[in-house]
């Protein structure tokens, strides 16, 4: 077999897991269209990300399947034009995407710049980056010798006054809010606070489970044998094939014409519009200018996007986003589960506003725990799935801490937000070629599950990883911010080829100073006719009216 490389990984996962796999419905025209699909020798063969499990070589095999999905819908849109080009995906530009948001530069400015900071800190709206109310967000030890995670999500109020604690507080340094925090949580049993902080405060949480507790729990089974994603079908008569939308174009993008309601915040919902842009969707994104967002990640996720303000609890709101999903191929649902449905807009609705028009429309949703089980309800964050699922045991044996240990990159957000665009392409594909309406469903658990059923790197791999990244040494009450403060600073060592201007991409921008250049990772997929583009830059919310924008010509 000879020497372990990503590339080889990465085919492997491709050609023999998740292409044969029967839950993912992969058409035959895509099957067909993986055999042109290569993964560049010109990348690291070995791993560099610290990560006991596979996070680079299944970030090239989802670019891998996602590229030949698109290249599949190009071969059937474009015609001789693009039926036989080839695709190359470069593993060093997926390892990149995991982490993009961190190596973003606006205006020649890194993310962690003053100015830049001060202009997204407008979306913390509930002051969120003080270290007493960020280091709510944190894997703490429990009264019963077990870890729990706590969420605090954008408004860590709710997680405070549970804990009895006040809900503003200076403090010398971040050790200072840990030990404090910490001392308080480790009066609770975990079930308690399990139970409290998502039953009764509605907010999120879970105990840190390794692989094996999960897999026996009831959440595990329940879940156990759904693939990456789901796609249901609701056929119907007055629902016929949709012909994909007739555009000029001269990027021969496979999602050209289609139009996506993107109602999402945080990571991987926005990656997953972020992604359907990128592959030349036209994406309105809603936001409220009234509500919290994460500024740092937004500022490189409204790639290629509009963004409306709407609040959808006003019948102004609501009329309005009708309107957007009146003409509109995807709806794009990333709230708590429930949320959209109480608002009157889930997809037992937007499929009825479908067969009212005749013409079928793909709902898509994102959450944390999958869409069946007991915890399917509950509201969850990458860190949450990252504790529940195993993955943050697996870190701390990596390290030998002896407790778990949080990723030092959101990869389960990314993953699934990639996941979840190869889903919205199949659900689609499947629409042209038979009609009716869809539900696609993805979530967090899933991904983490499938990543960890690839098993981990190998004993001497991961002791490479430790030699390389020395300065690391993580505890469990160092959050992903203080993880990538070394990250950041120590990559340029580690695999400074990584870094090279190739895998990056500029753009004008639209985030507060006029004529402003944005740098970012660009698509890890190169086809040798189809050009992977955002058609805009980033923008602040609230930028633009929600409607859809005239058609433009030479795309």
């Amino acid at each position: 077999m000879g020497e372990y490389t990503i590339q080889r990984e990465a085919a492997r996962i491709l050609h023999t897991i998740l292409l044969p796999d029967p839950r993912l419905q992969i058409p035959a025209s895509v099957q067909a269209a993986a055999s042109r699909t290569t993964f560049s020798p010109h990348a690291r063969a070995q791993p560099f990300l610290p990560a006991p499990v596979k996070c680079t070589e299944l970030s090239a095999a989802l670019w891998g399947l996602l590229a030949t999905f698109g290249n599949a819908i190009s071969g059937d849109r474009w015609g001789p034009t693009t039926q036989d080009q080839s695709v190359v995906v470069n593993s060093d530009t997926a390892s990149l995407f995991l982490f993009s948001f961190l190596l973003l530069r606006v205006g020649g400015k890194s993310i962690g710049n003053p100015d830049l900071v001060r202009r997204y800190s407008v979306y913390d709206t509930r002051q969120q980056m003080t270290h007493w109310r960020r280091l709510v967000t944190n894997v703490y030890p429990t009264a019963d010798g077990r870890w729990f995670h706590l969420h605090g999500g954008l408004d860590s109020t709710p997680c405070l006054r549970m804990l009895g604690l006040p809900t503003h507080e200076v403090v010398g340094d971040e050790m200072e809010a840990i030990e404090r925090l910490g001392d308080r949580v480790k009066e609770f049993d975990a079930n308690w606070l399990g139970i409290e902080v998502n039953e009764h405060w509605r907010q999120a949480g879970g105990i840190c489970l390794t692989p094996e507790e999960y897999a026996a729990s009831a959440q595990g089974r329940a879940v156990a044998d759904d693939g990456l994603y789901l796609i249901e079908e609701f056929p119907d008569p007055k629902l016929p094939p949709v012909p994909w939308p007739q555009v000029q174009t001269s990027t021969y993008r496979p999602l050209e014409g289609i139009k996506l309601v993107d109602l999402t915040r945080a990571i991987a919902g926005p990656t997953i519009a972020r992604l359907a842009a990128l592959f030349g969707a036209t994406v309105v994104r809603v936001s409220n200018m009234d509500l919290p967002d994460l500024g740092i990640v937004l500022f490189e996720s409204n790639l290629g996007k509009r963004d409306a303000h709407l609040d959808l609890k006003t019948d102004e709101g609501k009329k309005a986003l009708l309107n957007l999903i009146e003409d509109a191929d995807v709806v794009l649902d990333g709230y708590r589960p429930g949320v959209l449905e109480r608002l009157g807009f889930g997809p037992t609705y937007v499929h009825e506003v479908a067969q009212r028009r005749g013409k079928g429309i793909v709902y898509a949703r994102e959450n944390c725990y999958g869409w069946k089980g007991p915890l399917k309800h509950r509201s969850g964050w990458q860190q949450i799935s990252d504790a529940v699922t195993g993955i943050a045991w697996l870190f701390g044996r990596m390290w030998d801490a002896g407790e778990p240990v949080m990723p030092f990159l959101p990869n389960s957000d990314f993953q699934t937000g990639m996941v979840g665009c190869i889903a919205i392409m199949n659900a689609l594909d499947k629409r042209a070629k038979k009609g009716g309406n869809h539900l696609v469903s993805v979530s967090l658990n899933q991904l983490n599950s499938f990543l960890i059923s690839l098993g981990t790197q190998t004993p001497e791999i991961q002791q490479s990883l430790r030699d390389m990244w020395p300065n690391l040494k993580p505890r469990y009450y160092d959050d992903l911010h203080r993880q990538m403060r070394v990250l950041s600073s120590s990559l340029p060592k580690v695999a400074p080829e990584v870094l090279d201007e190739k895998n990056f991409m500029k753009i004008k921008a639209v985030l507060g100073v006029p004529n402003e250049d944005m740098v970012f990772v660009g698509p890890a997929a190169t086809y040798e006719i189809t050009k992977l583009r955002y058609d805009s830059g980033s923008c602040m919310r609230g930028t633009h009216k929600a409607e859809w924008p005239r058609e433009k010509e030479g795309r």
